[in-house]
């Protein structure tokens, strides 16, 4: 079993990160594979919308986002994070998923027909983290990731939303049920 942890917070040990960590330390407790991304240390082009199909490969631009292609197609189980920003995603998680337009492009086939062509065959499962402060809208964030996981061919089956009051730091290691909950939602997939 292989997981993929992509880390969109650009704050390392902060709340995305640590709830991430504790999925995959919890698979790898029972012997998955573990690769794990920090997008804000990855040199990735914005998308150019290039507008033709990239095929044999996922995109035109040999950046970064090769090894989230190859993660992407070979791993069972996804587990995104990012905090919210402004109502939605991160800026490092949102140009991951526009680097993700060509995982379904849209094509003219053989016939003359037009439509998307789903180039990540393998179904993968996924796991969805958020972190924000406790007032924040939390509906909005959703919508942009239903899309991601629409286009890389995840089903989404976890969810982990942490709501926070302070300002301190990754708050969430002091909150032991959250914390649990990460590490035995990484067990579980592992079952």
């Amino acid at each position: 079993m292989k997981l993929c942890g992509i880390i969109g917070s650009p704050v390392k040990n902060g709340n995305v990160d640590l709830l991430v960590s504790e999925v995959l330390k919890g698979a790898s407790s029972r012997g998955a594979e573990i690769h794990k991304f920090y997008l804000n240390d990855m040199e990735i082009q914005a998308c150019q919308s290039c507008g033709d199909d990239p095929y044999p490969k996922y995109c035109h631009y040999d950046d970064d986002m090769q090894h989230i292609y190859s993660a992407l197609d070979s791993c069972d189980v996804v587990v995104l994070g990012s905090p919210v920003y402004f109502d939605t995603v991160s800026a490092q998680t949102k140009l991951m998923i526009d680097r993700c337009n060509c995982l379904m492009p849209y094509i003219e086939r053989p016939d003359g027909s037009v439509g998307f062509e789903r180039r990540m065959e393998k179904r993968k499962s996924g796991i969805f983290i958020v972190a924000a402060g406790r007032d924040q809208d939390f509906k909005i964030i959703h919508k942009t990731t239903e899309g991601f996981f629409n286009w890389a061919n995840i089903e989404l089956k976890e969810t982990i939303t942490h709501a926070h009051d302070g300002i301190e730091r990754g708050d969430v290691r002091h909150d032991k049920a959250k914390m649990d909950l990460a590490h035995s939602i990484g067990l579980r997939f592992m079952e």
